[in-house]
């Protein structure tokens, strides 16, 4: 079966591909194997460049005038579009009005910009800075002039579009893209773009309005050329686009609350985009990872179909984070839960009406190495691709690979023995976050000749990743020297979102010893640990380095605080009830495992599959009204290893080992007495013997 056969029912279901040109060879159109994909999987296909204002502004056409900038077609754009309608294919056009991928040229008087000075110190250390010029303000053109720029490039688009016969195969347009960024800290949470600074805070108001103003009169001027009468609001709706507002980080709330009151915002002697109804829907671009809150992305869904008249996922792509074996699994368990998600909210009322992958392959993603997407460079499908198809047939994508864990200790001094050839650092585990990578740098060391670090930073959010997962639900010992220059350098989880700091020490250019001790949360498949760093300036981000680091297992503590645990139902026949239970804890302010049964084989069991084959030590806490207390390993034939008497009343210390049987896919401990009183369970720790 494929993608568009499976959801031709439900949405359109697209890609993002780009065309071969220069020297991208490994693009898709052009390529009649992707080519071939393209038309056999999806009933929709973005453009992932090629129709961005950078390659199809006019700016420097003989017919461009101080007041009028005109759309002038990128080449490469005219053949993806050729190629869709010969195909039969929909597009989803991207994009109209973007701060980046935006020639400069359009801000300024007569087309010239003019650039404020680059610190030459600086452009030295880090040449990319080029590439980052601002604009010297005085080259600004005034707001009119640039409203006429904006309103003669979005009619010239929007002309050509249809005088050329592609109206029936673009079904939406995103006329604006993360037009919001927090972090730029404006009274109205718009980004500080040059759209924000030559126009002012309605200049998303004003490109809808264009927009809606171009497709209506396109509508009368060449709804002959289509067939259609004009007057014919059903058969309108063939050339009619959705128009959208699209941005990354959707579903966090406040950047969703920041979306709703900037399209909801009146001003400047005009209604807002909604109230005026120029808001066609919005879209959510769906840039996540496998480990993402799934419930905060549908919450989000939910709030903007009630808020717009219906949703895109417009650039979907889940970033693999588990390293092992079970990498492709893991991704698509989560494809697999998300769309069974968006199918429900469909089914339930939610106008979403079309998702794309931002991609067609894992080697040509915007985000290589990640293997976000669901066809691999051999064009073969993987499991991601049978999890969307499962989303609506209810197929079963199986269980994960067996992993043996490395428990031993892991210490980098980032030296490479004398006449040995240097490791790269992805062998040991070390990563870059963003774009770039790790490296060495022989400038700087805590001890010996080198330490490790990166290439150049361009905001706090890249740095330094670190594969704790053979740790997964275990307490370990963290320390590691760090240098930067920085405000503070910070140990957290390589989360994109809702990672807070685990641990952190001031920065100012000397090496500080970071330590903690952690458990690692039970409830993932993969953690990584993310290095980085608190700049003063948030758009700056210094050299961050990273020597001599240990980390060591403590052993596995579970006093029953997280959403999850370690403890499970066991009985033949006769079956507890278990709970989380904040009434008794060891402690008299925390939380315990309480037990409840009608019988007295009606037990529990501690999941310590992560020392399978291992002896370990285990110190537990139980409180019983029952006379003794009984720990084993747990199977076929359960192994007794302490029995104890209970203390009334009271919490009773249980110190024991245990031997895990070798070649087994999981371990288990049983707690048990010898009644059928209730029990609770508290601070259970697990150690290597």
């Amino acid at each position: 079966m494929t993608l568009k056969e499976v959801y031709k029912d439900l949405f359109y279901i697209g890609t993002a591909v780009e065309s071969i040109h220069d020297q991208f060879t490994n693009n898709e159109i052009g390529n009649p194997d992707k080519e071939a994909l393209i038309v056999r999987e999806f009933s929709s296909m973005t453009c992932a460049n090629e129709m961005k204002p950078a390659y199809n502004m006019g700016w420097n056409s003989p017919d461009a005038r101080e007041d009028y900038l005109p759309y002038v077609i990128n080449p490469n754009a005219k053949k993806m579009l050729d190629w869709v309608r010969a195909n039969g294919l929909k597009m989803r056009a991207h994009v109209m009005v973007w701060h980046s991928q935006c020639a400069n040229e359009a801000f300024c008087k007569g087309y010239e910009p003019v650039f404020e000075p680059v610190d030459p110190e600086k452009l030295k250390e880090n040449p990319r800075l080029r590439f980052f010029r601002k604009l010297d303000p005085v080259c600004f053109v005034d707001r009119d002039t640039m409203l006429k720029r904006l309103e003669s490039y979005i009619h010239s688009m929007l002309d050509y579009l249809y005088k050329n016969g592609y109206a029936e195969q673009i079904y939406a347009w995103d006329v604006v893209n993360e037009a919001i960024e927090l972090a730029d800290k404006t009274e109205t949470g718009l980004r500080n773009s040059y759209w924000y600074q030559v126009i002012g805070d309605d200049f998303i108001y004003w490109a809808f309005r264009y927009a809606n103003e171009a497709v209506a009169e396109c509508i009368g001027k060449y709804a002959s050329l289509y067939g259609i009468d004009p007057a014919d609001a059903e058969a309108v709706k063939r050339i009619k686009p959705v128009l959208v507002y699209n941005d990354y980080n959707e579903f966090q709330p406040a950047k969703k609350q920041a979306i709703i009151d900037n399209l909801s915002r009146e001003g400047h002697g005009h209604g807002s985009v909604v109230g005026e109804g120029l808001l066609g829907g919005i879209g959510m671009q769906g840039h996540i990872s496998d480990n993402n809150d799934i419930d905060e992305y549908i919450t989000a869904l939910r709030d903007y179909a009630a808020f717009a008249p219906e949703v895109h996922i417009t650039e979907l792509d889940v970033k693999c984070t588990c390293s092992n074996v079970n990498r492709e699994y893991y991704q698509a368990v989560f494809y697999k839960e998300l769309f069974e998600r968006l199918i429900a909210e469909r089914r339930n009322g939610v106008n979403l009406t079309s998702v794309t992958l931002w991609g067609l392959t894992d080697d040509n993603s915007w985000i290589r190495g990640a293997d976000p997407l669901v066809f691999r460079k051999d064009l073969s499908p993987k499991k991601s691709h049978d999890a969307l198809i499962f989303a609506v047939t209810g197929g079963d994508l199986g269980e994960p690979e067996y992993v043996v864990r490395d428990f031993s200790k892991r210490v980098f001094d980032f030296e490479t023995p004398e006449g040995a050839e240097a490791k790269k650092p992805e062998e040991f585990g070390f990563k870059m976050r963003g774009f770039g990578e790790c490296i060495y740098s022989t400038d700087e060391a805590h001890s010996g000749k080198a330490s490790l670090t990166t290439t150049p930073r361009f905001g706090e959010w890249m740095g330094i990743t670190y594969d704790i997962s053979d740790f997964i639900g275990q307490t370990i010992q963290i320390n590691a020297w760090v240098k930067s220059a920085a405000k503070e350098i910070t140990v957290s989880l390589d989360r994109e979102f809702h990672a807070p700091v685990l641990a952190s020490v001031e920065g100012g250019g000397e090496w500080k010893l970071l330590q903690l001790s952690y458990k690692v949360p039970t409830d993932q498949y993969s953690v990584r640990l993310f290095f980085g760093t608190k700049e003063e300036d948030l758009h700056h981000a210094s050299p961050l380095f990273l020597d001599d680091v240990t980390i060591e297992l403590i052993g596995q503590e579970e006093s029953f605080e997280e959403e999850t645990n370690i403890a499970a139902i066991r009985g033949a026949g006769h079956l507890p009830f278990i709970f989380v239970t904040d009434r008794e804890s060891v402690d008299g302010r925390s939380k315990s495992l309480g037990v409840t049964r009608q019988e007295k084989d009606a037990t529990i069991s501690l999941d310590v599959s992560a020392y399978v084959g291992k002896t370990i030590d285990v110190t537990m806490f139980v409180k019983t009204s029952d006379s003794v207390i009984r720990v084993g390993v747990d199977g076929s034939e359960p192994v007794l290893c302490a029995e104890v008497p209970a203390k009334d009343g009271e919490w009773t210390e249980i110190h024991t080992t245990a031997a895990l049987p070798d070649g087994a896919l999981s371990a288990k401990l049983y707690v048990e007495t010898d009644g059928r009183a209730d029990f609770f369970v508290d601070d259970v720790f697990v150690k290597l013997a």
